[in-house]
């Protein structure tokens, strides 16, 4: 008979019962945690270039990994080279539209506007952050090498956000992209991760946030620090980068647009914008934002040629 005063589990350690519940919840957001970094939810806007005005043929590319991939081609009239542009994690091509109306009617280029693989109306159901997207480039990249009014063209690229990483992570290992300009790109990528998370979901890094990047890892077959920017950028020299980042970003602070260009090589180039946010650099100054990038890719695409 047991003594009232006994633990009713006298084997159970209260300290070990607090590990083992820490250890499955723990368990549980690294699953859980991992699944929504490489799933985001996807959305399909309605808006067309048609709507601002400007004309663009809609294609999909086929990547080497059998995905279609929605784009739009805008040409120019008297194209010095193609921009292919790419949008961040979360959005599409559409998200590009206002700034791709600008360069249309300023600069000189065709534009080539691609939904990465897993969104907008591509296919595909995994971010990867570069690791697989960099395969979303080849295809553009084999389309313009393709299509009888690119050939001979210099190709840029141009990209926001996670756009702007996988642009860097291209122009990294094809030297056929002559030029990148990012705009709000992150350094490091694990860093980021975990910043994310702590603004979306209230987490600390350690140990939650980290059990997401393992899991996230481990979805991807990958280690997501081999994707971050900074640890390839300096192989894009001699050819030129343009980064640009707001002085406001709260999600990816200004002080990775400095590291991302102190890793670079010349020629290089930053732009720091006063008081912008994440991706709201040409929206506060339209015409310089511009004038500057279009003059960034003429000049490059005039080394080139």
């Amino acid at each position: 008979r047991q003594h009232p005063t006994e633990p009713l589990n006298p084997g159970m350690n209260p300290a070990l019962n607090l590990l083992a519940g820490a250890l499955l919840v723990g368990l549980a957001w690294g699953i859980l945690g991992s699944a929504r970094i490489v799933a985001q939810v996807r959305y399909q806007p309605s808006l067309k270039p048609s709507d601002l005005g400007f004309p663009a043929e809609a294609l999909f590319l086929t990547t080497s990994d059998g995905l279609r991939l929605a784009a739009w081609f805008v040409r120019h009239a008297q194209p010095t080279g193609l921009l292919l542009m790419l949008h961040g994690y979360g959005a599409s091509k559409e998200d590009l539209l206002d700034i791709a109306r600008a360069l249309h009617e300023q600069g000189s280029f065709h534009l080539l506007l691609l939904d990465s693989r897993g969104h907008g109306a591509s296919e595909g159901s995994t971010i990867s952050f570069g690791h697989k997207e960099i395969l979303d480039v080849r295809a553009a990249l084999e389309f313009a090498s393709s299509h009888p009014e690119c050939q001979g063209l210099p190709i840029g690229c141009y990209g926001v956000s996670m756009g702007g990483a996988v642009a860097l992570l291209a122009a990294a290992q094809w030297e056929i992209i002559q030029a990148v300009v990012t705009d709000s790109t992150y350094a490091d990528l694990p860093s980021t991760i975990a910043r994310i998370q702590r603004l979306t979901y209230h987490i600390p890094r350690i140990p939650l946030g980290q059990l997401a990047i393992w899991g996230a890892q481990l979805r991807l077959g990958c280690r997501v620090r081999n994707l971050s920017p900074a640890a390839v950028v300096g192989r894009v020299s001699p050819r030129p980068v343009l980064l640009i980042h707001g002085t406001q970003d709260p999600t990816t602070p200004k002080e990775e647009a400095v590291a991302l260009y102190d890793a670079a090589k010349e020629p290089k180039e930053l732009w720091l914008i006063e008081g912008a946010e994440h991706v709201a650099g040409f929206y506060q100054h339209p015409q310089e934002y511009t004038r500057r990038i279009t003059g960034f890719f003429q000049r490059a695409f005039a080394r080139a040629t």
